[in-house]
């Protein structure tokens, strides 16, 4: 028995865009649950897991900077470091240029974490590139990426 395949879209027609925000949203909140799933060994969020990644290629960023580029509230990056930073995944120093800002940056054993956490991480992507060809990958995430800086001007705008 095959499954039931979904209907043919009509490109002539323009989609309701409650569609495409559905879409997003639905896409966006398996990926956390499939990531939280993927990360429970370390008891991480796919949010802990994103402040990592930056961290590794941008130490010394304060925690404003980086609630910033993880697009978490500064409340919620708080917390979160606090929890890598009992795990001793990261560290935290008198900024460089601040007085009065903490520094933040990998710590040896994070960096060692990170690495067993990307395989797990690249999973979800091969589960995501696995339903189209290397084009349609490569429109789908510079599609994705102009609709974030669009919606996020937007935002800014507000």
């Amino acid at each position: 028995m095959t499954e039931p395949q979904p209907p043919a879209v009509d490109v002539s027609t323009p989609v309701d865009a409650t569609y495409l925000t559905d879409a997003v949203v639905r896409l966006e909140r398996a990926i956390a649950r499939i990531g939280n799933k993927r990360l429970a060994r370390w008891n991480l969020s796919l949010s802990g897991y994103a402040a990592l990644k930056i961290l590794e290629n941008r130490s010394d960023l304060s925690l404003a900077q980086l609630s910033r580029r993880c697009f978490v509230r500064p409340q919620t990056m708080t917390r979160i470091v606090t929890q890598l930073e009992e795990r001793g995944y990261v560290h935290r120093r008198p900024h460089p240029e601040s007085d009065r800002a903490i520094a933040l940056a990998l710590t040896d054993t994070g960096r060692g974490a990170l690495v067993d956490m990307d395989s797990e991480v690249l999973k979800i992507n091969e589960t995501l590139t696995q339903e189209l060809d290397a084009d349609g990958v490569a429109f789908l995430e510079g599609a994705l990426r102009r609709c974030a800086v669009a919606v996020e001007a937007e935002l800014r705008d507000m």
